[in-house]
């Protein structure tokens, strides 16, 4: 089945760490265009973590699921949870950055997210490790 889905699964990783690329070069230039007061760093900066963080982070961690599936419970929720507080305080930050309202309520939901959902998994799994 794997040899069947190869190339399928080469072109995805492909396009996926392309739009990864792109968004973080966007990102990093609209951060110096913004620092430097030229004109379009603010678009820049914000279509560049928009890509990453709605585009990029969610096929990136499609990918790490996929790459789980055989492993333990907690392993896989430890992924879903980590990926989905980092999406909602990265979307938080763009809301702050753009005055948007929601951006407190998306910041504390994504930091409750990390610090009880996502640093118990983590914490755990390198105790077990440590234990055995």
């Amino acid at each position: 089945m794997h040899l069947l889905n190869a190339p399928k699964i080469i072109i995805m990783k492909k396009v996926m760490y392309s739009i990864g690329l792109i968004a973080s070069i966007c990102l990093s230039v609209g951060w110096l265009f913004t620092l430097l007061r030229w004109p379009g760093g603010g678009n820049l900066f914000n279509y560049g973590f928009l890509g990453f963080t709605m585009i990029f982070l969610p096929m990136f961690a499609l990918d790490r699921y996929k790459a789980s599936v055989g492993k333990v419970l907690s392993e896989r929720l430890k992924i879903i949870l980590g990926f989905a507080s980092a999406i909602i305080t990265g979307l938080s930050l763009l809301f702050k950055m753009m005055h948007l309202q929601g951006a407190a309520l998306l910041l504390a939901i994504g930091v409750i997210l990390f610090s009880i959902g996502f640093l118990p998994f983590l914490f755990f799994g390198m105790y077990k490790k440590a234990v055995k």
